[in-house]
């Protein structure tokens, strides 16, 4: 009976250390990830209330976000921040949505980067 519970702990201990090394590599992601995130935050505040800033904060802002949107936040975003990206988008500009066929490009190696960083393929 102690021999099995000893390997049974051994396993356990296996897959302790496998779940504590995958949490460590994933940890930049999710940083990165909280970064964008308050960033793009910040944005939609400004960009969703026109009247309080300068048309060049809103150029700004809109400048950024169309950045974040194509390629920074597209490489760490969940499908329902995505989901909401477009949202605000149709709602404060429209043409944002829109690419060039490098922007596309651009957007779809984000969220390859994103499913290598995410995912074991």
């Amino acid at each position: 009976m102690s021999f099995n519970n000893a390997k049974q702990k051994e396993a356990e201990a296996r897959i302790i250390e496998a779940a504590t090394r995958r949490i460590e590599a994933l940890a930049p992601f999710y940083r990165l990830r909280q970064q964008r995130y308050v960033e793009i935050s910040n944005i939609a505040a400004i960009l969703s209330d026109s009247i309080s800033y300068t048309d060049d904060e809103i150029k700004q802002a809109t400048k950024r976000f169309r950045a974040l949107y194509i390629s920074e936040l597209s490489m760490v975003e969940s499908g329902q921040v995505e989901s909401k990206m477009k949202g605000l988008a149709k709602s404060i500009a429209p043409d944002l949505l829109s690419f060039t066929d490098a922007q596309l490009a651009a957007f779809s190696l984000s969220h390859a980067l994103k499913d290598s960083f995410t995912y074991d393929k």
